[in-house]
């Protein structure tokens, strides 16, 4: 559920010797509360959020001071020893992708796509010399999106070529799942393509996509403005499964768990020995203030 910034108590009687305080601060996700650990803060909105699972880095572009204006930059954490760094060599560097075919990863900035060097930790120039990159995404074949025109490229023989079937939509995120289907979403909604039909599918219209994603089981998530929704099958819709108060970016860690971001920091959920508590607590609160459009951050159960 959301996040509100203020504080109910919520008395539970217990034994005197048994006592003992429950922070229920977490999420709950699939109708399942899970605790909420902090990974990184003071960031300024974490977009694009991509695990490379082999080496515990976290990569991830947000906003910057850059003298007199705001820019972007790309940086990597490792999500255990809790360690940063800029990542050099790539001017506004924003777009960010995972090759899994070569274990790679790709990043995009100002003036052209990069591969990322992990033993120097820095950004190699690889194509599109000059080319602003709003997105990139790497599965059999190479695609990115060019800024500001949002027109999507593939790599053939030999060239970066716009996408015929797409030549008049603008895209800002692109993805292709396991099942070779194809989402992809605009200031407009978020829409489907089936393979091998070639109509775009409506899905959502009414929240503003900022990444799409796939967990280790084939299923699709959207991290939205107001949460995360799944692909609500057999309905072409969506369904939101938890709600965040401006969410930015969402991938997933080696085990699967949830990694996402807000305005300004980084969490990971992870499994709560007080899953049914916070859960049966939250949705108690919710019941009584119908209306509330968020339910309270911290639940204390004392």
């Amino acid at each position: 559920m959301a996040d509100k910034k203020f504080a109910v108590v919520l008395l539970v009687l217990f034994q005197p010797c048994n006592s003992e305080e429950v922070a229920c601060d977490g999420i709950i996700f699939h109708e399942v509360y899970y605790d909420r650990e902090i990974l990184f803060r003071d960031l300024g909105r974490p977009y694009n959020l991509i695990m490379h699972k082999f080496s515990g880095l976290l990569f991830f572009s947000h906003t910057v001071q850059n003298v007199t204006h705001v820019d972007f930059t790309i940086t990597t954490c490792h999500v255990d020893k809790k360690e940063c760094h800029d990542v050099r060599g790539i001017p506004g560097g924003y777009a960010i992708a995972y090759d899994p075919g070569n274990d790679d990863i790709y990043l995009g900035g100002h003036d052209g796509i990069y591969k990322y060097n992990f033993l120097t930790q820095s950004a190699e120039f690889f194509a599109e010399e000059g080319k602003s990159i709003w997105g990139i995404f790497v599965k059999r074949n190479f695609y990115y999106i060019q800024y500001p025109n949002q027109k999507l490229h593939v790599y053939q023989d030999d060239n970066f070529v716009p996408v015929f079937e797409a030549r008049n939509i603008e895209i800002d995120h692109f993805f292709i799942s396991k099942h070779m289907d194809i989402y992809f979403s605009n200031r407009t909604a978020l829409y489907k393509v089936e393979r091998p039909k070639k109509e775009a599918i409506l899905l959502n219209d009414d929240t503003v996509i900022r990444q799409i994603v796939e967990d280790g089981y084939g299923d699709i998530y959207f991290c939205a403005s107001d949460g995360i929704y799944i692909e609500d099958k057999p309905y072409t819709r969506t369904k939101q499964v938890a709600q965040i108060n401006q969410a930015f970016g969402l991938t997933f860690d080696e085990h699967d768990n949830i990694i996402y971001s807000d305005q300004d920091s980084i969490y990971r959920l992870l499994p709560s020995k007080s899953s049914n508590l916070c859960y049966q607590a939250i949705k108690a609160m919710a019941a009584r203030d119908p209306e509330a459009k968020s339910v309270p951050r911290e639940h204390i159960i004392s």
